[in-house]
């Protein structure tokens, strides 16, 4: 099982967020307001009792990295184009989130940025920052990287795969944050961004499954509370998505190939109150049964990436506010914790947990579950079937909100599966070219292309990306 020592913490003056080795899981990220009065809020739901994030316990998918292949896929044997073939198990014909070890049950063990194969020391996009010139000067970035090998054949996927995922926390300039402004004129302090890179290759093992290449397709599957557990649910949470589509499913959760374009006042809209908002209460017009679909986003209308460069987006394509909150700051006004969300992923899958209840693994002690105390009594000495569960300790329904940023569901069967003839294509497959284009992306298949941007389908000599960047911001009302 885990213990405190099997995490690692990461500190910045207004954020820290603490890391598990057993399925890359995120047990906290916590806002310190930019002023001494500002109480902290853990922002990621999460359990009392760190055993209960292993699969052993509960496979809960909570705040885990999950893949090979995030989301849905159809059980059984599925071949693409180019040749590859997938074998997968799966309860009622589907795979979820990679199968039943995927990448959540497995240690993911930290590394020396040295010893890294998918980020050198070097890389522009993540350099290293040099030491402090004084030590005493508060930390400005502060991170960790994590090393996974999933062997070919793991969960019916073809190739050896090696995964790292470098986690960054920045603090902004000044010591109560950067004073900014967000939509609807409102004054803020950034406290700070958190981004998770996630990265992959195939192996060079000599598996003959090389040359046909494996589909990837990962995320990080976290579920949000920015009230300190104060309602009984997200449903009073504020939320923006920078979506009008929706991947169309069949009954099994499965996608069809088809897009869903939203109507303007679904339920599933989070797009048409505008970005200058005031946004959308999630619980208003709240669709019977939850929220668990994919969203595609929308890229930048008019903006150009630098020489060389590919598009990214310019604004957040996602932001989460908290309820009104009943704390006030020295100043009298009352805070919101906002969450702004940016990521090169073209689609993020929403779920509002609808179907938990409160006898689940005993929430955290600053969302209301048992103290440290509580949990070393009661828990430690428990057996697996009683971590498992507790008497009305857990969340309960709608108790969170997940913004899990990745590929489409089914991007892979719906672009090169051998289902399709040759030359033909679906609606979703149509827009995930028009938007790799649109990003003016290399999609050639060989080494140093991004024909996976298109496919999720990897070649050798090429590296799969995606990375989601959180800023969190404290809003005055």
């Amino acid at each position: 099982m885990s213990s405190s020592q099997d995490q690692t913490t990461l500190e910045t003056p207004h954020l820290s967020a603490t890391v598990l080795q057993h399925g890359h899981h995120f047990t906290s990220l916590v806002a310190h307001g930019s002023e001494p009065d500002a109480p902290a809020t853990d922002a990621l739901g999460g359990f009392a009792d760190l055993d209960a994030y292993h699969n052993s316990v509960t496979r809960a998918f909570n705040n885990c990295i999950v893949g090979r292949y995030a989301n849905r896929l159809p059980a059984g044997e599925s071949t693409f184009h180019s040749g590859a073939k997938i074998q997968l198990g799966g309860a009622a014909g589907v795979c979820l989130h990679g199968g039943d070890s995927g990448l959540d049950t497995l240690p993911w063990i930290p590394i020396a940025r040295a010893d890294s194969s998918l980020f050198s020391q070097h890389d522009p996009a993540h350099p290293i920052p040099p030491p402090a010139a004084d030590p005493d000067e508060p930390v400005k970035e502060s991170s960790v990287l994590h090393r996974l090998i999933s062997p070919g054949g793991a969960d019916g996927f073809p190739c050896s795969l090696e995964c790292e995922c470098l986690t960054v926390l920045y603090a902004p300039e000044g010591g109560k944050g950067v004073k900014t402004e967000v939509e609807g004129g409102k004054k803020a302090r950034s406290l700070g961004k958190i981004k998770v890179v996630m990265r992959a290759k195939i192996r060079d093992d000599g598996d003959e499954a090389i040359a046909h290449g494996t589909p990837v397709n990962l995320t990080v599957h976290w579920g949000f509370r920015l009230d300190d557990g104060q309602d009984e649910n997200i449903l009073n949470h504020h939320l923006y998505l920078d979506s009008d589509k929706l991947v169309a499913l069949d009954d099994k959760a499965l996608a069809t190939g088809a897009i869903d374009h939203l109507e303007k006042g679904n339920g599933y809209d989070f797009y048409s109150h505008g970005r200058e908002g005031p946004h959308r209460k999630i619980g208003d017009r709240y669709p019977e049964g939850g929220i668990d679909v994919n969203y595609l986003l929308n890229l930048p209308r008019a903006a150009s990436p630098p020489e060389g460069e590919p598009l990214l987006p310019t604004q957040p394509q996602a932001i989460l506010t908290a309820p009104a909150s009943i704390n006030s700051s020295s100043t009298g006004h009352p805070r919101r914790l906002q969450l702004r969300f940016t990521s090169t992923a073209p689609s993020v899958q929403m779920y509002t947990a609808p179907g938990w209840d409160t006898n689940g693994p005993a929430r955290k002690a600053v969302h209301g579950g048992p103290s440290a105390e509580q949990v070393a009594e009661t828990y430690k000495s428990a057996d697996r079937a009683e971590k498992a569960k507790s008497a009305g300790l857990g969340y309960a329904g709608d108790g969170m909100v997940f913004l899990e940023f990745q590929h489409p569901v089914g991007a892979v069967t719906h672009t090169v599966g051998d289902h399709l003839k040759e030359g033909e294509t679906t609606e979703l497959g149509r827009w995930l070219k028009d938007r790799a284009e649109q990003r003016q992306l290399d999609l050639s298949e060989g080494k140093g292309g991004k024909s996976w941007e298109v496919n999720t389908l990897i070649r050798d000599g090429q590296v799969y990306e995606n990375w989601t960047e959180i800023e969190v911001v404290e809003v005055d009302e």
